[in-house]
């Protein structure tokens, strides 16, 4: 079958009938019809309903405030919620649950490892949640190209981490942040009410999740984010983002 990507994020229409296999970024539907969709990287929202009946992989959440025919679909790389109904009949790595309710870790590892190397072995990048068409690699570096840009970019892992770059330097520097002891302590007095500014956001998230620099920008170059914020509206922008979690989990015992 001849594949056929669309880059990015796709807002669909009612009534409208798509013919791609693939979306690297996040979808959102109510009335779409997707009947060769097999995988999506970023995650898949229903709010109506929709037709998704090849859909096999979803390499961020899945969310049905409505109905959607979703039989196919066996990988999930972050939570299932279900505030509709749905049709999930053949789920193997993904739990179902009516409620918000996150994957299990051990579930949810097992999941990443499956999309991971589902993309490798297509020539591919999954790292960090970022699509990237991997142009070279050697050992531990490769030079990637993201997915909806030109250049070349390097992507450097220790075998557990990743980080990216514009240079493999940065990617470098990006990796050993990650893994490294940062300090936190300027955030504690931070609340869910606090406001504070895009750069001041960017370094805590960075400090707080370890997520690189280039993962960061990559991020932030596909969505429109305000120059303050609370805390708390950072941490529903950045929802299914790389440390996500560990980001609002720090705060979640402060008032």
């Amino acid at each position: 079958m001849k594949k056929n990507i669309h880059d990015g994020d796709l807002v669909a229409k009612a009534g409208m009938v798509y013919d791609y296999t693939r979306i690297t970024g996040s979808i959102t539907t109510n009335g779409g019809e997707f009947p060769k969709l097999e995988t999506v990287g970023g995650d898949v929202r229903v709010d109506g309903s929709a037709k998704l009946d090849a859909l096999e992989t979803v390499g961020g959440d899945v969310r049905v405030d409505g109905s959607a025919k979703l039989d196919a679909l066996e990988t999930v790389g972050g939570a299932v919620i279900v505030c509709g109904s749905a049709k999930l009949d053949a789920p193997k790595d993904v739990k179902q649950n009516a409620n918000v309710s996150p994957i299990r870790e051990s579930v949810g590892k097992k999941c990443r490892a499956i999309l991971l190397s589902t993309f490798d072995a297509a020539g591919f990048s999954f790292a960090d949640g970022i699509l990237a068409r991997i142009v070279s690699q050697r050992g531990q570096v490769s030079r990637v190209v993201v997915c909806g840009k030109k250049e070349v970019s390097f992507l450097v892992t220790d075998g557990e981490a990743w980080s990216h770059g514009k240079t493999l330097a940065e990617a470098r520097d990006g990796l050993l942040y990650k893994i490294g002891n940062r300090d936190k302590s300027e955030f504690a007095k931070w609340t869910p009410e606090t406001v504070v500014s895009k750069r001041d956001a960017i370094r805590a998230y960075r400090t707080i999740t370890g997520a690189c620099e280039g993962g960061v920008q990559a991020w932030m170059e596909q969505r429109q984010t305000p120059d303050s914020a609370t805390v708390k509206e950072i941490i529903g922008l950045t929802a299914g983002a790389y440390g996500a979690d560990t980001f609002k989990a720090f705060f979640s015992s402060r008032k």
